[in-house]
């Protein structure tokens, strides 16, 4: 018995240890045994900032209306008699429109004739009696008072005779104007009175509305973030539905106000019509060509990322993914310039990778890149 409680004191400790092995390799290995997972590296495009010249292409809606318009009333009241013109008429400077009816015109015009026939007779019969009275003056036969009155009634006959002569030449000018001409070649836009009407001064009714479309005039209102671009001068196409050809035109003026409803101000064109194959009115899309902007810091359009209201881009340093905000000026079909934030040849991430990578994350320039060693 002592013997063999001798023997289980010496194999205590074996047993200890087999023991004990067997629990260390069911344990899972400890994590300062592991190495740390290797951070992901993407592969990207690049470009580098350059320098350049940059054409802005600014597309507006717009429209092309007359050059002038017309509301054709009579200066004089009365019937309108007739009309000569329909809508859509062409018509030429002096060619007759309507006619106010003359009879009452022509009375006050003969009247206002007589009246001043009658005044020239009286006008004579003075003077005759004022010449025979300064002979009969040199043999102290006439009172050099009657003279005085004589000199006095011609003065007063010759102002009637002046009085009453402007009334004949009122009375003929508004004869004349019952016959309303054509101010300029036109078109008859509206006809908006028959004959029959009654013509009225004051208010004045509007007979007919003439527009001159022999050359039109295309507006366009433009954002105002383009307010500093566009520049008298600077080449415009104008593109019209139905119209096979782009019509090639440049600014003719440039609205110094901005409106505050729309934000937008107001940039005219001229457009020859001799023609006459475009309407007043018709919509059109007008591209405006500023002057290039030469020796700026350019970039692809794609390189550009906007989030959260800001501008950025990614720039490539020390092989990681840099974030940097920009401010842009002119931005054409497939460039952009930057005003601020970088600088040339510096590397600057393009392509789906501008888009979607997290600023930070390492990343291995594709060999083909224009930022390629």
């Amino acid at each position: 018995m002592a013997i063999a409680r001798r023997i289980w004191i010496a194999l205590l400790p074996l047993a200890l240890t087999v023991a004990g092995g067997c629990s260390d390799r069911g344990a899972p290995p400890k994590p300062e045994s592991l190495g740390a997972a290797p951070e992901p590296v993407v592969t990207v495009e690049t470009t580098r900032v350059r320098r350049g010249a940059i054409l802005q292409r600014i597309t507006a809606p717009g429209s092309l209306v007359a050059k002038r318009e017309s509301r054709i009333g009579s200066e004089v009241a009365g019937r309108i008699a007739k009309v000569f013109v329909t809508e859509g008429d062409r018509v030429s400077e002096g060619d007759p429109l309507f006619q106010i009816d003359p009879k009452s015109f022509e009375l006050a015009r003969n009247q206002a004739s007589a009246r001043l026939e009658r005044a020239r007779a009286e006008r004579r019969q003075i003077e005759a009696d004022l010449r025979r009275a300064e002979q009969l003056r040199s043999k102290q036969v006439v009172a050099e008072q009657r003279m005085d009155q004589l000199r006095t009634s011609l003065a007063v006959a010759v102002a009637a005779e002046r009085e009453l002569g402007e009334a004949v030449a009122m009375a003929e000018r508004q004869l004349q104007q019952t016959l309303v001409r054509a101010p300029y070649d036109a078109s008859v836009a509206a006809r908006l009175e028959d004959e029959g009407t009654t013509a009225l001064v004051r208010p004045q009714t509007i007979v007919l509305v003439l527009q001159e479309t022999t050359e039109l005039e295309a507006q366009a209102t433009i954002p105002e973030v383009h307010f500093d671009a566009i520049r008298v001068g600077d080449a415009a196409v104008l593109h019209v539905e139905g119209v096979g050809h782009a019509i090639a035109t440049e600014v003719a003026t440039v609205s110094d106000a901005i409106d505050p409803a729309t934000r937008t101000y107001l940039v005219t064109m001229r457009v020859p019509n001799e023609d006459r194959a475009l309407k007043a009115g018709v919509f059109a899309r007008i591209e405006i060509l500023p002057q290039a902007k030469n020796d700026v810091l350019l970039l692809p359009r794609e390189a550009i990322r906007r989030e959260d209201g800001r501008t950025r881009v990614l720039a490539v340093r020390d092989g990681r993914a840099v974030a940097m905000p920009v401010q842009l000026g002119v931005i054409a079909e497939d460039a952009v310039e930057v005003l601020q934030g970088i600088r040339v040849d510096q590397e600057i991430v393009v392509g789906e990778a501008a888009r979607t990578l997290a600023p930070g994350m390492q990343v291995r320039v594709a060999p083909n890149g224009d930022g390629a060693p």
